[in-house]
């Protein structure tokens, strides 16, 4: 009976953590990575087949806004590690193969004349999250599909992954944990205005579609041919969306009927790892080609069966903890990480993994002496698995910062907040203060072991170094000293969006501050801005500009401080827009095509310069098409298409 109840135990403790990793994964706080997760879940899959667990889909989020019911089950996918059992599944009919995009699955809802009705996440496979107000700024999902007189009276269901392009992503990296968070952290916020700015840049990416008569009936596969003259099979269903306005998406699905052995589908998935993508995958979906075998074979509760996903297994290696070391971030949030016995992993020595809060050390049982696995996969950061052999001690939680003040339990974290002046937190302000700068040669690790060395207590201090204070400091000589001073020195001109940054501000991350550097231009006009004038621009909720406001004021000491030093550059691209605000292609979206006499990087710089953008493609967002002739490329057509006026290279000019 004792080994039965133990053995309970252990299940509920894994499905628990399967749980809690699902809703940590859904509201955009993911703390592992995919393998770490389908360790869990295989795990569970050997100890209780059955578990109710296992066919969930998504998370039921708790005290959440409106719901919305699925038409069809939204569901997962299974998956394997194995190439022996991808290759049976691909012996069974003919497939094709597409990215697993690393984003966040979404349903969007067309009615009988294509006209966006709503849009929602895929929530517990039943009942999603609504997040119409969110899609509705994202560009490149059409608000009115183009559909044909005979297909009017249908109601469509387009479901596809919304991802975070790479490209853009950069412009953002200070507002989210890590990039696999950054979507369902934005759909998941509840003012939408504060998303505004992230939204306009996540992408959509089709993956299927459904098709509902005017009482609300599902179109099976066999009788959508019947009315939308399409062949029966998976590629022609994608080229209808496409005609529908979504984004041509062909060039990733590829048709792998040809696969005729093991080896050749090795080479298959080594190269198609190597392609270059503006997103992130977290693997590769096989589906079976021929639409009416993929509905005949139905679906299990969690996943359908004419589908599967192949994920490359990251390398794991057994290590010991040696240490539990503790951070103090900006916020006064306790991080762990753990320092482990040397391995080798993927070609690197790690000798460090994280351990992320108090709640996943309790969990997991972790504390000096564990034998562990840890993995690197991809660009996850080395992470611990699981446990393989407890330690015979127990790890204790601290109960004090570093700073001596208590610390506060929040949820799975412990927090430094008796203290508002925990020098730990001022540290990381400092690490902050210089990487925000730029500075070459000057590490994190020099950064704290000046400030150990108690040489700098606040930003300005930095510019008060000498090369002799550096040298007294263990592992500083002469050379690489003066090194560290130039590169400081070398940083006194600061341009304003740069220097707001650097201050650490509360909703002060790199893009809201070039947006009140571009708003304000001069830092005498920061220092004086009211909640109000924030609220005047776009992507400013209350809290949010209320915050970054106070935040200010309480830095009004630092910022005098260090103007006693720097040089905060005003921002001329805000001056240039005030100046140029009535130019003829202000706020103008304008697209070139086609042969001109000047290159497009020249008309680039002369469009900044007027406060104009020049894009790539043409949308009914576009207001300009630049060429010099009639042609039948896809960016004239649309042109055409969406009414956008064309003008040739010379009256185009006349007006720049």
């Amino acid at each position: 009976m004792s080994m039965k109840i133990e053995s309970n135990k252990k299940i509920e403790s894994i499905a628990s953590q399967l749980l809690y990793h699902k809703k940590l994964y859904y509201t955009g706080r993911s703390m592992i990575s995919d393998m770490e997760y389908d360790s869990l879940e295989d795990q569970l899959k050997k100890l209780s087949p059955n578990h109710p667990v296992l066919s969930l889909v998504g998370y039921q989020f708790e005290d959440s806004g409106k719901k919305i019911s699925h038409h069809l089950p939204m569901l997962s996918l299974a998956k394997t590690y194995s190439i022996e059992d991808l290759f049976d599944f691909l012996n069974k009919n003919p497939s094709v193969a597409m990215d697993k995009l690393d984003g966040m699955a979404l349903s969007i809802e067309y009615d009988e004349n294509g006209k966006f009705l709503r849009a929602s996440t895929r929530g517990n496979g039943k009942l999603g999250e609504d997040v119409t107000e969110h899609v509705y700024y994202i560009t490149n999902i059409p608000k009115k599909l183009n559909i044909d007189k005979k297909w009017q009276g249908f109601h469509f269901e387009i479901r596809g992954e919304i991802y975070f392009p790479h490209s853009e992503f950069q412009n953002f990296q200070d507002r989210f944990d890590s990039f696999r968070n950054a979507v369902p952290g934005t759909l998941g916020r509840k003012d939408v205005e504060e998303a505004v700015d992230v939204l306009k840049v996540l992408h959509f990416c089709v993956y299927d579609l459904f098709v509902f008569d005017n009482k609300g009936n599902y179109l099976s596969a066999k009788e959508i041919p019947k009315y939308f003259d399409v062949p029966n099979n998976y590629l022609s269903k994608l080229n209808l969306t496409k005609k529908m306005g979504f984004e041509d998406n062909m060039n990733y699905v590829v048709d792998v009927t040809d696969i005729k052995n093991i080896d050749d589908l090795n080479l298959f998935i080594e190269n198609w790892y190597k392609k270059s993508r503006d997103y992130q995958i977290d693997g590769i979906v096989f589906r079976f080609k021929d639409e009416i075998l993929w509905e005949n074979l139905g679906n299990t509760a969690h996943h359908p069966r004419g589908s599967l996903a192949f994920k490359q297994a990251g390398e794991t290696a057994e290590t010991e903890i040696l240490e539990i070391e503790e951070n103090v971030g900006r916020s006064g949030k306790i991080t762990f990480r753990a320092k482990l016995k040397t391995v080798e992993l993927s070609g690197a020595k790690i000798s460090y993994a994280t351990l992320h809060n108090a709640q996943f050390i309790e969990e997991g049982n972790y504390a000096v002496g564990s034998k562990v696995e840890i993995i690197r996969s991809g660009e996850v950061i080395p992470a611990i698995i699981r446990l393989i052999e407890p330690s015979k001690q127990s790890f204790i939680l601290p109960k004090n910062c570093k700073c001596g003040y208590p610390l506060t339990r929040q949820g799975p974290d412990l927090m430094c907040l008796d203290n508002p002046s925990c020098n730990y937190k001022d540290q990381e302000s400092l690490v902050y203060f210089i990487s925000s700068l730029d500075i070459m040669g000057v590490s994190d690790k020099i950064v704290l072991k000046i400030r150990e060395a108690g040489l700098v207590q606040e930003p300005a201090d930095f510019y008060k170094l000498t090369v002799e204070d550096l040298i007294q400091i263990e592992g500083f000589a002469q050379k690489s000293s003066e090194n560290v001073i130039a590169a400081i020195q070398n940083s006194k001109k600061i341009p304003l969006a740069k220097f707001l940054t650097s201050l650490g501000l509360k909703r002060g991350g790199a893009v809201k501050c070039q947006e009140v550097a571009k708003k304000c231009i001069h830092l005498k006009n920061v220092l004086k801005l009211k909640v109000e004038d924030l609220l005047e621009e776009k992507g400013w909720a209350q809290k949010s500009a209320e915050d970054f406001v106070e935040s200010l004021k309480l830095k009004e000491k630092i910022i005098q401080n260090l103007l006693h030093y720097v040089e905060v550059i005003d921002d001329e691209s805000g001056a240039l827009i005030q100046s140029q605000s009535d130019h003829p292609y202000f706020g103008k979206n304008i697209c070139i095509t086609g042969s001109l006499s000047r290159p497009r990087e020249e008309y680039k710089k002369i469009l900044d310069t007027v406060g104009a953008k020049l894009v790539s493609a043409v949308s009914s967002k576009t207001d300009l098409l630049v060429c010099n002739e009639a042609s039948s490329s896809s960016k004239y057509k649309d042109a055409i298409k969406h009414n956008v006026k064309i003008v040739n290279e010379e009256e185009f000019s006349s007006l720049l």
